[in-house]
């Protein structure tokens, strides 16, 4: 009778810490194999009664791992730093800070594990439900960029403000309120545009391309939803890394555009709406770019950006040569 009660017991334990390990953002909950594999030799054995003792432990790390686990800091983290360069490695790159916001490999298209977090940031923040509102995210904000205005991002620096606008060849009127910028954050614009204690204005030019890292971050929500196959998550992923690696010179400029693009998060959704962001997750992100920028482990520190890429155009095939 207390061998089916451990029995029983255990495969209900065993199985909750397995459901916890995988949809864990760290690695960690897989460090309590051993401890899972004991309580089933000892049902094994016949000593059901001392199979308690792992499974306690065991159902202890799981519950530690659900509170501390959620909680962790943004972390930069690699799946495979042997990996080959390619055009969807230096695309996942561009993508970065939300990966490593959530400690998370930078490096994994498609993560399953992160499937109800996608399906929640998706509905909240770009109104996608299905494969369908995916790809109309998708061809609106790559027509909103292909198509729309240049704007620079206006920061003074000693006032501490930053303000969209026209380039002033094409009259430099604002096109947004003015935002209040914390002192974290004017030191962080301090470090990532390189300028002297003695400036007090910046002009971060053609910031709004940050946003093609929003289309990467459908793509992979897409593709570890099932909702995109490997061949259209591959040409969209070509077709956003060539439209950045056409506009930007380096990842600094990248960092740059993204850390203006940040300042005026949350930003407008695809129907022309504020979209819904959690202060929180924003919070992480800010991090994250400060880690991406600085740590020498960052992938914006160590891929090439003018790596020859497979190009896509605009409007659909990708190309049988690339672009040297």
């Amino acid at each position: 009778m207390l061998t089916a009660v451990a029995g029983l017991i255990g495969a209900l334990v065993i199985g909750a810490w397995v459901v916890v390990a995988w949809g864990s953002r760290r690695r960690q909950p897989w460090l309590w194999t051993p401890v899972a594999l004991s309580a089933v030799l000892l049902v094994a054995v016949d000593l059901p009664g001392w199979s308690f003792l792992p499974l306690l432990v065991l159902s202890a790390g799981s519950f530690a791992e659900l509170v501390v686990g959620s909680h962790e800091s943004p972390t930069i983290r690699t799946k495979d730093p042997e990996a080959p360069l390619s055009t969807e490695r230096w695309a996942a790159a561009a993508a970065a800070p939300f990966r490593v916001a959530l400690a998370e490999p930078w490096d994994v298209v498609a993560r399953p594990s992160l499937r109800r977090r996608y399906r929640r940031m998706l509905e909240r923040q770009w109104s996608v439900v299905d494969r369908e509102s995916l790809l109309t995210a998708v061809d609106t904000l790559l027509a909103g960029l292909h198509q729309g205005p240049s704007l620079d991002l206006a920061v003074d620096l000693r006032a501490g403000t930053a303000r969209s606008r026209l380039p002033l060849d094409q009259g430099g009127l604002d096109t947004g309120e003015t935002v209040e910028l914390s002192p974290d954050q004017v030191a962080r614009l301090r470090a990532v545009t390189r300028v002297t204690e003695a400036d007090e204005t910046v002009i971060i030019g053609a910031y709004q391309w940050w946003k093609s890292v929003h289309v990467i971050r459908l793509v992979c929500g897409g593709a570890s939803l099932d909702w995109l196959s490997p061949v259209e998550t591959q040409t969209l992923l070509r077709r956003v890394a060539s439209d950045l690696q056409r506009r930007y010179s380096s990842w600094g400029q990248l960092s740059t555009a993204f850390h203006a693009g940040y300042l005026l998060w949350p930003d407008k959704g695809v129907d022309g709406d504020p979209v819904e962001v959690d202060r929180p997750d924003a919070d992480r992100v800010w991090v994250a770019l400060g880690l991406l920028d600085e740590d020498p482990r960052s992938p914006w520190n160590l891929l090439p950006w003018d790596m020859p890429l497979d190009r896509v155009t605009f409007e659909g095939g990708v190309s049988s040569n690339q672009e040297q």
